[in-house]
């Protein structure tokens, strides 16, 4: 007996440290001694294959399954939608391409991009718009060309003709309003949060949202011109060294509120510029370089501003 329990002990032994060694093999996984999560379990943007069976861990549909509307916190789930159409829509500049996905009576978001184009991480995040229960819509601005380099998107950034471009968010709202979207709101990103306050002045949209952007006075535009009938919710990083707090955003929000703006700022603090793309895993690699190391933004923070958006476009665009 005592040499059965010996055998027994030892080959217990030999399987933990054969597990343990899989683990550390495969760190930057699930190791065979991590329990899966299943549907709605909570897990974390940032970790790596958390979710079983084919789920992923994103953010909640309606930001409501596992609380009241103003806790939006990732789950594993899957993913409802998987793809934008490419289409193209009448503009001044005779068409302009774009990609939209969710159901033409749905209420609309049109999806401004940042200086890269319409890449993956600006795709993924309309997709998850898209979820929330909306038809989204996003202007190819430049075309089909794509940045990967940050001299790149420089380059494609300053030749944008926003002339242009303000006409195709207006033609954009115009063909979502008239193919069956009874109300229309803009988000963009960085050169497209710019572009979101301009076409909270020009497009007649329902409400905007910029994120951690701000046009320039050779653009055309003037925020503090926005209809006081359009709300606005703005967002931005403390740590954001493109657009700083004290000498760019707060100059302009005050000034938006002394022209009876409806404007709305929330500011997260040590949050850098681009935070929001940490929500997708397109952003996330975008941000990262690819790197293991990368220190991404307070997930708290960032699934936040998440929250404050569809609860946001629930306030003004589906009541």
């Amino acid at each position: 007996m005592t040499t059965l329990r010996t055998l027994t002990l030892t080959v217990i032994v030999a399987v933990v440290a054969c597990l343990v060694q899989a683990k550390e093999s495969y760190g930057f996984g699930r190791s065979l001694l991590q329990t899966c999560k299943k549907s709605g379990d909570r897990c974390s943007l940032y970790a790596t294959s958390e979710c079983c069976d084919g789920l992923v861990c994103t953010m909640p549909l309606e930001c409501t399954s596992k609380g009241d509307r103003s806790e939006c916190l990732p789950e594993c789930r899957k993913q409802t939608l998987s793809n934008l159409t490419r289409i193209e829509y009448p503009s001044n500049s005779g068409t302009t391409p774009g990609f939209e996905g969710g159901k033409k009576y749905k209420p609309a978001v049109v999806v401004m991009q940042e200086w890269w184009g319409v890449n993956d991480a600006i795709k993924q995040t309309a997709l998850h718009i898209a979820e929330q229960g909306y038809r989204v819509l996003i202007p190819d601005l430049y075309r089909g060309r794509v940045a990967v380099e940050r001299m790149e998107a420089i380059g494609l950034s300053s030749d944008l003709n926003w002339t242009r471009g303000i006409d195709d968010v207006v033609k954009a709202v115009e063909y979502l309003r008239r193919t069956g979207s009874k109300k229309v709101a803009i988000i963009g990103f960085c050169q497209g949060g710019g572009m979101a306050l301009c076409g909270a002045q020009f497009a007649r949209v329902d409400a905007a949202l910029p994120f951690y952007g701000i046009p320039s006075n050779f653009t055309g535009c003037n925020p503090r011109l926005i209809p006081r009938s359009v709300p606005v919710q703005a967002h931005f990083g403390t740590n954001d060294t493109s657009f700083p707090i004290t000498t760019r955003v707060m100059p302009l929000v005050d000034s938006m509120r002394a022209a009876s703006v409806d404007i709305k700022l929330y500011l997260y603090d040590g949050l850098p510029h681009a935070f929001f793309n940490a929500i997708t895993p397109a952003g996330r690699l975008l941000m990262s370089g690819g790197s293991s190391n990368f220190k991404f933004p307070n997930e708290t923070l960032v699934t936040l501003a998440f929250s404050r958006t569809t609860n946001f476009l629930r306030l003004h665009i589906r009541h």
